[in-house]
């Protein structure tokens, strides 16, 4: 799996500085712990003069790598989309050159295999720079070996995928499902498949590291020399198809944290819809020249980091919603916007003829269908007269016309995030503001007649969670625990939940199939950066103007211009009702809450976090350091927050807060009459994003070692008691005497304990 561990927080401790040492365990979503630089390039590797040099001295390829593949044919080529500083990522595949397939999609779906199709091919990712045999390749099934006959020497067998401990020799997969791809060769030659790339986080038994290279390995099945026979998908593991193969070596990032062995790190939990981000960003921070800061980062739901950081468990939290304002008053928090991204619907799904769909169009009810399980599976008397599936939909087709929409498969659930999670808040926000959306919750047809999952009329919105409300279902539709773990079976292209059966007194589980390219129908609810990560295609969603907006970085903008700014003047909610063609209208801004009343040392971790996040961290790409594809660089006056709650953080907590009259960020703000919002607050419209520099400071902004302008700096916090005003001038005198008596009868009792004397209680 791609999760190394989830760290239980306890409350005994608000802060554990930690030795680095000690941080090397402590992701949980996280495959992406990136260095600042990069080991050599394996054996193999393409010409270094063809590489590039970035910051921090890792080496990165230009582009797209194409190497010859003469086993397939002459002038043959492969071509890979990324071959270095990977991560648990999808990477594109593709060939030409090829022997053309004898059809046009393989006829199987999921793990079988065809034995009728001739000339496919398969891509494995497998271990090494120079495999010695398909045994080195993940999930490989191998090759049962084939005996003499009269006309033909026999044929040895090749074992499946092996690995240290492995105790059947045909278990291929101990880590978790495949991930090689099978396709076939069009009649030009060309073909290509896209194939999710396992870090030794997701496969232990591949072991991919910066330290253990890997290969992506192009095998063309052509069948046995002489004969003409197993050139079928049963026969790809076959010596004769092995021989044709075309190797790539492959170049990865450190998975364990690579920063310092010395050192404390500021510990940092929070919104799984940052995690891309501070991956990135904690693998530069640890090695800058100056305000250097080692990220000790967790992902956890919104939710739960609102519990956290309210009871002090920890005093760094990521959010989307913010905490209540009593709460956040008590921890004396500040706010600052640190990340802006999306809720998106992503899919895998490849039309009647077997090719890939690249976009769609959903509106709010669509959605609603998905999330409520409405769609008709076997004889369920809650879906029963309702449409097998979502293409299968008049209300589907009619928005999204012109395709060739597959028959698909019954009920076709989404993959849902299982976890409480400020995004479906968002994403039933969003639902519950669409009037036809609504109506068909309560109950009332569409406009083809279709109607809710009646186990769902009337479900209460908006919801954190998805409710798995029809036990018919409660096998097939399962949300999946962990924004990374739904992300990364959407990318190999499987169903959710499992089937159980007792066979011979024992319970099994099979889960579904995973489905090969020109078969694939699966749609997921995820963040804008995993699908990019994934590289997963995403819909066009409704807003309240009509249209239908990609989650591009325009869209993304202009959905938290227009979004709702709480009353700290910081955190923005989704406002469905918002109108404007460009506006997505599930975009997210992720905010740090930070509490000021933390040790001076860890304030200064935190404004070292937030100057790099405010600057460079902004700057969108691929090398380290920087923001992930996928999320919107803040602009302006986003940056400006970023660095104002900077100078608030190093300034302190100003006094002890009391939580029913202290003056915070969600409560001093009093509204402007006109409708205004307050100073600072972000509810202007947005300033387009500045340059960034690399140096972790924007170019317009003040030096991380200098303090903020007063026209940037957070509101003072201020104590309001509630103590009549006579209580506190009597309440001095009253503890100097108590002073003073504790002076003379101290020393008095310790003489007593020590010699023996006075009371028996005293007496060691």
């Amino acid at each position: 799996m791609r999760i190394g561990c989830i760290r239980t927080i306890t409350s005994t401790r608000r802060r554990r500085r930690t030795a680095s040492l000690a941080g090397l365990g402590v992701l949980a979503v996280l495959t992406v712990a990136v260095p600042a630089s990069v080991d050599a390039a394996p054996a193999g590797a393409p010409d270094p003069s063809a590489r590039t040099t970035i910051a921090g001295g890792s080496a990165r390829e230009s582009g797209p790598v194409t190497v010859a593949a003469p086993g397939a044919g002459d002038g043959a080529t492969v071509t890979v989309s990324k071959t270095s500083d990977l991560v648990n990522q999808t990477v594109q595949v593709s060939w030409k050159g090829f022997r053309p397939s004898s059809a046009t999609l393989l006829q199987n779906s999921g793990d079988s295999l065809d034995v009728n199709t001739e000339n496919p091919v398969r891509v494995y990712q497998c271990r090494g720079a120079d495999p010695s045999s398909s045994s080195d390749c993940y999930g490989s099934p191998g090759f049962r070996g084939i005996d003499a006959t009269d006309t033909s020497p026999a044929v040895d067998p090749v074992p499946a995928f092996t690995y240290p401990g492995q105790q059947d020799a045909y278990d291929a997969t101990p880590d978790g499902p495949a991930n090689w791809q099978d396709n076939v060769t069009r009649e030009d030659g060309t073909g290509e498949v896209t194939i999710q790339l396992f870090t030794k986080r997701e496969s232990a038994a591949l072991a991919c590291n910066s330290t253990s290279p890997c290969s992506v390995v192009v095998v063309p099945n052509y069948g046995r020399a002489g004969t003409g026979n197993g050139a079928t998908e049963d026969q790809m593991d076959a010596p004769w198809a092995w021989a044709r193969r075309t190797v790539v070596p492959l170049s990865f990032l450190p998975v364990e944290d690579a920063c310092p062995l010395t050192g404390d790190s500021l510990r940092v939990e929070g919104s799984p819809f940052a995690a891309d981000a501070l991956a990135s960003w904690r693998a530069k921070t640890c090695t800058l020249a100056s305000d250097a800061v080692r990220v000790d980062y967790t992902a956890i739901g919104e939710p739960q980091t609102r519990s956290d950081l309210t009871s002090g468990t920890t005093d760094v939290g990521l959010v989307i919603d913010p905490l209540d304002a009593d709460a956040a008053a008590d921890r004396s928090v500040v706010y600052a916007p640190l990340a802006v991204t999306g809720l998106v619907v992503a899919f895998q799904i490849d039309d009647a003829n077997g090719k890939p769909v690249t976009d769609m169009k959903l509106n709010p009810r669509l959605v609603a269908k998905l999330i409520t399980a409405s769609y008709r599976s076997g004889g369920n008397p809650a879906v029963i007269n309702n449409p097998v599936n979502i293409f299968r939909d008049p209300e589907f087709r009619a928005l999204n016309p012109g395709v060739a929409w597959p028959g698909g498969a019954p009920g076709n659930h989404p993959l849902l995030l299982a976890d409480l999670s400020d995004s479906t808040l968002a994403l039933t926000r969003w639902i519950e503001a669409d009037k036809d959306a609504r109506a068909f919750l309560a109950g009332k047809p569409d406009p083809w007649g279709m109607t809710v999952n009646s186990n769902y009329k009337n479900v209460s919105m908006p919801f954190a969670s998805y409710p798995v409300l029809d036990q018919a279902m409660s096998e097939t539709f399962e949300p999946i625990q962990e924004l990374d773990a739904v992300a990364r079976q959407l990318s190999i292209a499987r169903f959710p939940g499992a089937t159980t059966s007792v066979e011979g007194g024992v319970t099994v589980v099979t889960k579904p199939p995973r489905q090969n390219p020109g078969r694939r129908e699966v749609i997921g609810i995820i963040d804008s950066a995993s699908a990019h990560r994934f590289l997963l295609n995403t819909a066009s969603l409704e807003n309240a103007s009509g249209a239908y907006v990609k989650p591009t970085t325009a869209g993304l903008l202009a959905g938290i211009e227009n979004s709702t700014v709480n009353s700290d003047g910081v955190t923005r909610s989704v406002d469905p009702t918002a109108k404007g063609k460009d506006i997505y209208p599930l975009a997210l801004q992720v905010s740090g809450g930070f509490s000021t009343a933390a040790e001076e040392s860890e304030r200064t971790e935190m404004a070292n976090l937030l100057s790099y996040a405010a600057s460079a961290g902004q700057v969108n790409g691929e090398q380290v350091g920087q923001l992930p594809l996928g999320y919107a660089p803040l602009p302006a006056n986003l940056r400006k927050q970023t660095l104002a709650a900077r100078t608030a953080v190093l300034k302190g907590a100003t006094a002890t807060p009391s939580p029913s009259a202290t003056p915070t960020a969600e409560t001093s703000a009093t509204p402007d009459p006109s409708g205004a919002p307050p100073d600072g607050g972000g509810g202007a419209p947005l300033a387009p994003a500045e340059p960034a520099t690399d140096s972790g400071t924007p170019s317009n902004a003040p030096s991380p070692s200098a303090s903020s302008s007063p026209a940037t700096a957070a509101p003072e916090m201020i104590s309001v008691g509630s103590t009549p005003a006579t209580g506190r001038m009597m309440l001095l005198p009253a503890l100097g005497v108590l002073a003073l008596l504790m002076l003379v009868v101290g020393p008095l009792l310790l003489w007593f304990s020590s010699t023996g004397r006075g009371p028996q209680w005293l007496r060691r």
